[in-house]
């Protein structure tokens, strides 16, 4: 195993997306920076070991979220009534250099449908209308009836989270304290791609929670021993996400890690 890229960002990582497809090593980068409510975005490309451009698009605010990452393409959600939690528009953006395309005011990112097309749908009363559009142009099409299977989907494995209530945690818990020394776990994240096991956990240290990552082979040899941050006041949803045999995973907030599984 080798350690692939790290990079550090002044801003929070808020979200990390894998490119569909699935001989892809992209990964764009939603970044959020909460006093001056702005956000930015980033390409990185983890088998180049390099970031590709960060920017910061005009035709994005504070309650835009990224949505998915097609090809060539990425695509953002704005939400024009923040007290309203649904999304409200659709921009799409060039993946290769951030730049805006379009965007499609009342509709919202159903499903790619191929590499070219996606499906979007707008709200009609209590009801939704599905309709094609075309990746590049922004062109809406009435929805056909079926696609074939134009591309692969890509497979990406998020770990499965362990409380103490889980049948499974303690069989976890013993296993990392055994193999830390002395790490008590409170919560533990796990992935596995054979020969290795992965373990996202949280201990408590003077009423902080401390995140580590632990990778270990099924052998039970440690392949990597590593604290994640410090002094949290809670817990991150998604720890980490392995794409082939790519591991992607967060430290402190800021910082973009990525290891390839060999």
């Amino acid at each position: 195993m080798q350690k692939v890229f790290s990079k550090a960002f002044s801003q929070n990582i808020w979200r990390i997306l894998p490119n569909e497809d699935p001989h892809s090593n992209l990964w764009v980068i939603e970044l959020r920076e909460t006093e001056a409510k702005k956000v930015s975005f980033a390409l990185i490309d983890t088998a180049a070991e390099r970031i590709l451009w960060q920017r910061t698009p005009e035709e994005a605010d504070w309650w835009s979220s990224l949505t998915a990452f097609y090809y060539d393409h990425f695509f953002l959600h704005n939400y024009r009534y923040p007290e309203i939690p649904e999304p409200t528009d659709l921009l799409a953006f060039h993946a290769n250099d951030g730049q805006y395309l379009w965007v499609l005011p009342n509709h919202l990112l159903v499903k790619p449908l191929t590499t070219k097309l996606i499906e979007v749908a707008t709200k009609s009363g209590e009801q939704f209308i599905y309709k094609e559009c075309e990746v590049e142009t922004g062109k809406l099409f009435a929805r056909q009836e079926s696609y074939p299977a134009e591309f692969e989907k890509v497979i990406l494995q998020e770990p499965v989270r362990y409380k103490k209530n889980s049948i499974y945690f303690e069989k976890l818990a013993t296993f990392i304290h055994k193999i830390t020394n002395g790490h008590i776990a409170v919560s533990i994240d796990y992935l596995e791609k054979r020969p290795y096991i992965m373990f996202s956990y949280y201990i408590y240290e003077q009423d902080k929670s401390v995140q580590y990552l632990l990778i270990v082979t099924d052998q039970q040899q440690v392949v990597l021993h590593e604290q994640l941050s410090e002094e949290r006041e809670g817990m991150g949803r998604s720890t980490m996400m392995l794409k082939a045999s790519t591991l992607v995973y967060l430290k402190n907030n800021n910082e973009f890690s990525s290891l390839t599984l060999s």
